[in-house]
């Protein structure tokens, strides 16, 4: 066990009679086991009715620790007579904590209480605002009632105070989902960062720390909800946050609640609780981080519980509506739920537009208007948390197009392994370290056996440009093949080779030494259908482009091309084409260089490399985009002869290529991939996708393809599915309206009537529910 992990005892039930009997002079009629978590508990009934309860305690619960809990009640019942908390009835001795030397040769320290009677909330099917205000209101009044209290006991460690919420990461090994344990790391990543800073400076006081709604008592004999006239069960109070109290309340109310209303309920309580204790904005700042704290605890502690008793379901009753009020909290906008409890505080909120507006200025004035932004209305965005994006007017986006994030914004994993490192060491590669060494052996193991060295760059672009440098290197060629439509990135060597940029507004068209192989569309390319034949006739361009060049002496650098098209349109080559357009670059004294900076690392789903769908062979790998989540780091792969080859005696330096906090990225990013089983996922979740985008097809003849692998997909817009003519501008009023469903989709290829699809690989199925379901009517609307 860890230091905030318990056995509940278990004592026979002689033993509790006998410390009935012994201790507290009582004979009992009847003993009722009662639910709990660190006691075993017992309702008494005695003779002419009285009911009493009896708590045998844990041996994680010292004897200050249970007085802490005793003098609370005392205090409680004198400040608020009125209601009703339980109260400890003393022993023979007259002592409120009486110790039983047990047969099983320990000594149990054990309590009794007089039994509080009264409705719980969890048995009123409906709860009104009305209720939930008297929640808030009676939560306020306990912790004013305690404001000043001091016990010495009252700084226990307890696994259920939020303080604590860092040690629930012990308790991942019991939770099989590697999913669920990324979402759990994320709050924690969550808790640390903001949370955590804030530690000395938040108020605190002894609070009760479980207001849940078996704990909260309503009039008893009422058949609709009654007045809010007490609690029960103690154990968990402690000294902790003040502002944890209504954010526990907020955790119990809202896992009872549903869409809509769950901001209702909190906007009751939080304002209900303000009301008499008034709470600072920097706590209201918080509320929804010690939420999720809240979450974590309840979820870890409910799967540790199934591995220690997994008969006892009373322990796990929160689980389930627990992980999808997780879910439901991690797709919304925290920034939405800061201003909610602001306007319920009556505090008044800053204006998103206007900070909107100096931003849109500022880059007007001082930013190159070379730089576009997404939508006509852009977004600013102010935070990310696996596949959704927040904006500063508090609405949450679906990030349907983010192949950047592969792992999901903020992925936890790869936060820590750079923060960790970045405090260590960062340097450079005139220096031996072992962060490097760890990363290209992990990342070479993925690639065929023939790729045994590796360049460490900083982009995609940086990549590229250095396959090039290698490649020429090695032919002493200058003819390069590129496919038609193709992107490689933004270095002017690369613009020079992307005909999507040199055909483009402003570009200058192709240099002499780059030749364009018409794009492999199977949709709506030169030759049509996704066959082998249609691959053939591809690469018999190739074959007629590669002996012209021959022809006329000229010699092949090679050919460079992405495994799978991007900005073309999301183009899925005919089976084999790039293998035999590779082969016959190879043929002729070229190198084969695979562009995967936009497909690799397990978007393809059944592969982890775009090449392998093709069964093609390159010469040279480059690497970008996912290959950081969202830090700058790049890779080329090559093969001994070819690195080999390159050394001519000119140093290869790259400042911050392969630095070591780089390498943390890249290697967190690798080891998530396999411990969360992302390109399975991907797999899975790609072919729904398709699955779901070809139903709509049938029903929309705007739709005129639906193209992909794993979760990287293309969904073309025709007016008319003969002649292919283009919807280009339908396609854009297509990703606007999705836009404002809070969807976040773009266009591209040669017409920009291709709706692209490249989602963080940590995408569900229920994710793609929501993208279909909001899809579906903006399609008609334009069919």
């Amino acid at each position: 066990m860890t230091k905030l992990e318990y056995r509940k005892p278990y004592l026979p039930e002689k033993d509790v009679e006998l410390i009935i009997s012994e201790n507290f002079g009582l004979r009992p009629e009847k003993l009722e086991p009662l639910n709990g978590d660190r006691s075993q508990n017992f309702l008494v009934r005695n003779k002419g009715g009285q009911k009493l309860v009896l708590k045998i305690s844990s041996e994680f619960d010292h004897e200050d620790s249970l007085d802490f809990e005793n003098q609370v009640l005392l205090v409680l019942n004198r400040k608020l007579a009125s209601h009703r908390f339980p109260r400890p009835v003393p022993d023979r001795k007259g002592q409120l904590i009486t110790s039983y030397a047990a047969r099983d040769r320990k000594t149990y320290l054990a309590r009794l209480f007089e039994f509080v009677e009264g409705t719980p909330l969890a048995s009123v099917r409906n709860i009104s605002g009305k209720t939930w205000a008297q929640v808030g209101r009676f939560l306020a009044r306990v912790d004013l009632a305690l404001k000043g209290f001091y016990h010495p006991g009252q700084r226990r460690l307890l696994p259920w105070d939020v303080r604590n919420v860092l040690f629930s990461r012990e308790r991942f090994r019991y939770i099989a989902d590697p999913d669920a344990r990324r979402k759990l790391d994320y709050c924690l990543l969550q808790y640390e960062n903001l949370v955590l800073p804030e530690d000395q400076t938040l108020r605190k006081q002894v609070i009760y720390g479980d207001a849940n709604e078996h704990n909260i008592l309503l009039e008893p004999g009422r058949k609709s909800a009654g007045r809010v006239i007490g609690l029960i069960d103690f154990g968990d109070a402690t000294e902790s946050f003040l502002a944890a109290e209504p954010a526990l309340a907020l955790t119990y109310a809202l896992m009872l609640s549903d869409g809509k209303d769950r901001e209702k309920v909190a906007s009751q309580i939080i304002g209900a609780y303000h009301s008499l204790n008034p709470l600072k904005k920097e706590e209201l700042d918080l509320i929804f981080y010690l939420i999720l704290a809240r979450l974590v605890v309840s979820l870890t502690m409910a799967a540790w519980r199934r591995s220690v008793e997994p008969g006892n379901t009373y322990m796990r009753i929160s689980e389930e509506p627990g992980w999808k009020l997780l879910d439901y909290l991690l797709s919304e906008n925290p920034e939405k739920w800061r201003r909610l409890f602001y306007r319920s505080c009556g505090f008044e909120t800053d204006s998103p537009a206007d900070r909107k507006k100096r931003l849109l200025a500022f880059r007007q004035d001082h930013l190159s208007k070379a730089l576009n932004l997404s939508y006509r209305k852009p977004l600013h965005i102010v935070r990310g948390a696996g596949q959704f994006l927040f904006d500063s007017e508090g609405r949450s986006y679906l990030d349907c197009v983010n192949n950047v994030c592969h792992l999901g914004h903020a992925h936890p994993a790869v936060a820590r392994a750079v923060a960790r490192q970045m405090t260590v060491l960062n340097t450079n590669t005139r220096y031996l370290y072992d962060q490097m060494e760890a990363y290209v052996e992990s990342l070479l193991a993925r690639f065929p056996r023939k790729f045994t060295h590796c360049f460490l760059v900083n982009s995609g672009s940086e990549a590229n440009d250095l396959a090039l440098r290698l490649a020429r290197n090695f032919t002493g060629g200058s003819e390069l093949l590129v496919i038609d439509g193709a992107y490689h990135g933004n270095l002017t060597s690369l613009v020079e080779v992307s005909p999507y940029k040199f055909d483009g507004p402003g570009g200058k068209g192709a240099p002499p030494f780059v030749h364009k192989v018409p794009t492999p569309d199977p949709y709506r390319g030169l030759y049509r259908g996704h066959t082998e034949e249609t691959a053939e006739k591809y690469a018999a361009e190739v074959d007629r482009l590669v002996a012209g060049l021959l022809y006329e002496k000229k010699k092949l650098v090679g050919i460079m091309a992405e495994s799978m098209m991007g900005c073309a349109g999301q183009v899925i080559f005919p089976p084999r084409f790039l293998k035999k357009a590779f082969d016959i670059v190879r043929a002729a004294g070229g190198l084969a260089i695979a562009d995967e900076v936009q497909v690799g690392f397990g978007r393809p789903g059944y592969f982890f490399w775009g090449f392998e769908s093709q069964e093609a062979m390159p010469d040279i790998v480059t690497l970008g985009k996912p290959i950081g989540n969202g830090h700058p780091i790049g890779a080329v792969i090559t093969t001994a002869e070819i690195a080999g080859r390159f050394a001519t005696g000119m140093e290869y330096f790259n400042t911050f290529g392969g630095n070591p906090v780089s390498c943390a990225a890249g290697l967190a990013v690798l080891q998530a991939i396999d411990e969360e089983n992302l390109q399975e996922n991907a797999r899975v979740v790609g072919d729904y996708f398709l699955k779901r985008l070809r139903e709509l097809q049938k029903r929309h003849p705007l739709v005129g393809d639906v193209r992909g692998l794993g979760l990287f997909i293309g969904v073309e817009l025709v007016r008319d599915r003969k002649t292919l003519e283009p919807a280009t501008e339908k396609a854009r009023a297509v990703i606007e309206e999705m836009k404002d469903r809070g969807v976040l989709l773009s266009t591209d290829g040669p017409f920009r009537n291709v709706i692209k699809i490249k989602p963080p690989v940590v995408f569900t199925r229920s994710d793609v529910d929501r993208v279909v379901e909001n899809l579906d009517p903006v399609l008609r609307a334009h069919d």
